[in-house]
Parts: structure tokens; sequence; C-alpha cells
């Protein structure tokens, strides 16, 4: 744009933004009502417990718990967070990245109602959800790479006892495990146009990310590679979600929670960021946290050989000797040890986890909910920005496609930045404002500046009529009126006054005129009279 619009421009960003904010500002507010509502009894808000007890049944504690749940997704997608699928899901769950225990999710302790009635309610929505999407919601926004570097001597030590035992155990038993998995099989690669400075078309697009995933199980794939490679170096990478928010209930509230209207348990709401795909697990919350294979290996080894000595003796009738009772006795020990060890290890896994966890984590509850309200804003209000001014510095009517292409390009240009621009939401926005006028169905172009501040500035000024400075501009215009109207009847009567004046000097003027003829007259009989008259002299 020309360097004397820049201060137009700025006015028109921050107009833009305090306009959105004001309409968003019931959103939000019921958003936030509704939440404290929902979660009265987990926060011990006892004003608040006492309400939704006393004037909320159970049945419409769950209508306005599914109402929450409805504007928490709209939320979420207006911040272009997407939903986490089956497919991805699986993929996660495929291989392993730096976190390799066993992990088995406890279901069971979640409320399945709450999200049961919303999918329900949409069953749209629900297509191509995890499977556990009635008892839990993952939300996932933007990506990004984990690398971790090392000779990873302990997990090569487990791969390799899964290779050579556990997994033909199940493959022989018809439950093979899978341990790869390609996370860019389904990714299809959207085409469009970018702008040349001819004009002219070509294809290229920036908002499709492909990721190579490097994984331990990927670089050594066969027991001979990991014993070559036992004591070398690697670096392993994974997919990342930069922003992930998990929303659930749980099925029951906690010891010292009271429980909501209907017995309802806690709703949660937390987030985190740079989560590895291969270890999404880690942030459910109810998790039994299992041993790696060569603990419980070892663990049943000793046991398998404890027993064995024990039935051989039996078997045997050998004497109970001092020695074969020493054996015992020390097999027997290795075994309580053994268990031991391994209630420490799932000790030990478990705080390693806990710790991890708590680095990644963000905010939480009303906290995540306020700042998740305020994200959504920032997005919103950028892409109406971004889509304003790439249609007004073309200088001419662009298609959707070619500003999605425009702005892409530009933010992967100027941030190295790979984004799906919203174009859509963002013009639909820009045109309720007029900020934007659409022609001939299919193209779009931008409001001239000082026409489009104009617009932002006379809807700020009308957002209410009772301020100050408006009521006295209203009483100002009315006294104007009132004096305007005053004006018309002094001069109406005015007029009429001197109508009637006229037509008083008319009729005076007209006798006048008479009396002046008659004078006339008779001062023109008197000269004709004497005329023959002499007159004496001296």
């Amino acid at each position: 744009m020309p360097e004397s619009e820049k201060e137009g421009l700025n006015d028109f960003m921050r107009m833009v933004r305090l306009l959105f904010h004001y309409d968003f500002l019931d959103v939000r507010d019921r958003l936030k009502r509704n939440f404290e509502l929902v979660t009265a009894a987990q926060d011990g808000n006892q004003p608040l417990m006492e309400l939704t007890e006393t004037q909320l049944k159970p049945t419409e504690f769950a209508n306005l718990s599914v109402d929450f749940v409805t504007d928490f997704c709209s939320l979420m997608a207006d911040a272009n967070f997407s939903l986490l699928t089956q497919k991805e899901w699986e993929l996660a769950k495929a291989e392993d990245f730096m976190f390799t225990l066993p992990i088995e999710i406890a279901w069971e302790k979640h409320d399945k109602e709450l999200l049961g009635e919303f999918l329900k309610q949409n069953p749209a929505l629900s297509v191509g959800l995890t499977q556990f999407a009635d008892s839990a919601l993952i939300f996932k926004r933007g990506n990004g790479v984990a690398k971790a570097k090392g000779r990873f001597i302990m997990e090569k030590v487990n791969m390799l006892l899964e290779m050579l035992l556990m997994e033909p155990v199940l493959k022989l038993i018809g439950r093979p495990k899978a341990v790869i998995a390609d996370i860019n099989e389904d990714l299809k690669k959207k085409q469009s146009a970018k702008v040349r400075k001819d004009g002219s078309m070509k294809e290229e697009r920036h908002d499709t990310t492909r990721i190579e995933r490097r994984t331990l199980r990927r670089l050594l794939s066969t027991p001979s590679a990991v014993l070559r490679n036992f004591l070398s170096e690697h670096e392993l990478q994974e997919p990342t979600f930069k922003e992930v928010v998990i929303l659930y209930r749980m099925a029951k509230p906690k010891p010292d929670m009271q429980a909501g209207p209907g017995g309802s348990g806690p709703l949660i709401l937390k987030s985190f960021h740079d989560i590895p795909m291969a270890d999404l697990e880690m942030i459910f919350p109810e998790i039994n946290i299992q041993v790696h294979f060569k603990d419980m290996l070892q663990n049943v080894s000793l046991a398998l050989v404890a027993i064995g000595t024990f039935l051989w003796t039996l078997l045997t009738d050998a004497a109970w000797t001092k020695e074969i009772i020493t054996l015992l006795s020390v097999l027997v020990g290795k075994v309580v040890q053994s268990i031991t060890t391994l209630m420490a290890a799932q000790t030990r896994y478990a705080g390693m986890m806990a710790k991890e966890i708590q680095t990644k984590s963000d905010n939480s509850q009303l906290g995540m909910l306020m700042h998740l309200m305020d994200s959504m804003e920032d997005q919103e209000c950028k892409e109406m920005i971004l889509s304003y001014c790439v249609l007004s510095a073309n200088g001419k009517s662009m298609t959707l496609k070619e500003i999605d292409v425009k702005c892409e390009a530009l933010l992967h240009k100027r941030f190295q930045i790979n984004v799906d621009f919203d174009v859509e939401g963002a013009m639909v926005k820009l045109l309720r404002e007029g900020l934007v006028e659409q022609r001939a169905g299919v193209l779009y172009t931008a409001t001239p500046l000082r026409k489009a501040l104009q617009r932002l500035d006379t809807k700020w000024d009308n957002l209410f009529e009772y301020s100050e400075d408006r009521g006295a501009v209203l009483l100002a215009l009315q006294a104007e009126n009132a004096k305007q109207v005053r004006y018309q009847s002094v001069e109406a009567e005015l007029q009429r006054t001197l109508e009637g004046t006229d037509m008083e000097r008319a009729a005076v003027v007209g006798k006048l005129k008479e009396q002046q003829d008659e004078i006339n007259r008779r001062i023109l009989a008197l000269e004709g009279a004497m005329t023959g008259y002499t007159w004496r002299t001296g």
C-alpha cells in the first residue's frame, strides 16, 4: 500500500480487532458462564452449586453440559483446531518414539454419557473420529518435529527381545503386532494455483507438510541390524502436534470432591504442546503403565526356574538337602526381588512420564478456556486483516483460490510457516462488514481503504445509542429540529400577517388614488372656469 495509507491501515486493523472482540463478547460470556456452572461442584463453588442444585434438574444440567461441549467444539473449529481421527490414532499407536512403555488407558473411568449424547446430536461430526470419542475428544493444531540422539542401549535390548521372542509368539497365535506405519500414506497433496508476476498461474502450495518418521525400529528393522549397530549412535525423528487439547468427563467424582447433579464426575480441559505422535497416549489421565518386555521376561524366567526346581525335587524324590533348600530359597528370593524391582520400575516409569508430561503441559480448566478464546479471536482477526490487505494490494478482483494461495505463499515467504489458510471464513466476515465486495459471483474486490474506514467508524459509533456523547448529540439534534420547527411556524405566521397587511395597504392605496383623482378633476374644472377672467393690477 502507499506510504500515505499506513496510518489508515493501522486504524483499520485496530477497528477490526475491537469490533470483532465486541461481536464475540456474547459467545465468550456464554461459554464462561456454562463452564462455571458445569464445573461448580468440582471447583467447590458453593453459590453456583446451590444454583445448579435448586434451579436445574439433572436433565437440564445434562443439556447445559451438552450445550457447553457444542459451543466449545465450535470455538475450537474457529481457532483452526481439528479433531483426532481413528486413522491418526492407529498411526500413533503403531510405533514408539521416546516412551516405549506398554500403556493401557482405563476407559472404564471415563464418563460416556456426555460426549455420547453430544455425538448423537451431531452425527455428521462423529464420522471418522476415534473409537473412544464418546469418552474423550482430542483436538490438535499445527505440527512440528521432535528429535532425539543417543545410543539407546536399553531400548535396543528390549527391541531385540521383542523381535526374537514376543513377536513370533503373537504372530503364531494370529495377533501380529504392527511395528511400522506410513504417516504420509493417505496424505494427498493439494494442488492450487500460484500467481506469477505476469498474471499466469503455476501449481504450488505450501500448506502440506510431509515428515519423515525415523524411529529405532525403522533404522534397525532386523535382529542382525540391532546387533551390528548395538553401540552405534542414532538420531530419531518423530512428527509432533504443536498444540493438543483434551476434553473428557470422569465417570465418578474424586474422593474429596462433590458430585455434580445426577452424580456426574468432573469435566476436564487440558492443553499440551509439542506432543510426539507416537507418544500421544501420555496425555490421558487414567492410564496403567506396564513394564518393558525384558523386565517381564526376567521375572517370568526366574519364577519358572524356581517352580521347575521345586517340581523336579518332588517328582524325583530327591533328598531335601541343604544345597537344594538353599537353591530354592535363593530362587524364591530372586523372584521376590524381581517382583519388587518390577514394581519399582513401574513406579519409576510412571514418574518419568509424569515429569515429561508436566514439561509439556500448558494451561487447564478456565485458564485454558480463556486462552483458547483469545487464540480464536487472534486467528480470526489475522485472517480478516491479511485477506483484506492481500486483496487491496493486488489492485484488482481475485477469486477465493487466488486469495488463498497468495496468503499462504506470503506467510511461507515471510515467516517460513506452512498453513492451510481459511479464506472462506475470512471472506464471509469481510463481506458481512462491507469491507469486500463480490462481483460476478466468484470475484472479490477490496473496498477502498478510506471507504472501509468510514464503514467501520460508522458501525463503531452506532453500537449503542445511550452513551453520554451520543446523548448530547441527539439532544442537540432535537433542539435544532425544534428550533427549525419554530422558525418555520414564525415564518408562516409572518407570511400570513404580511399577506393581510398587503391587502389592507392595497385598499388604502385604492381609496387614496380615488381621492387624488377627484382632486385632479376639480382642479381641471376650476382652471376651465377661470380662462376668460381679467385680473386687476395696481
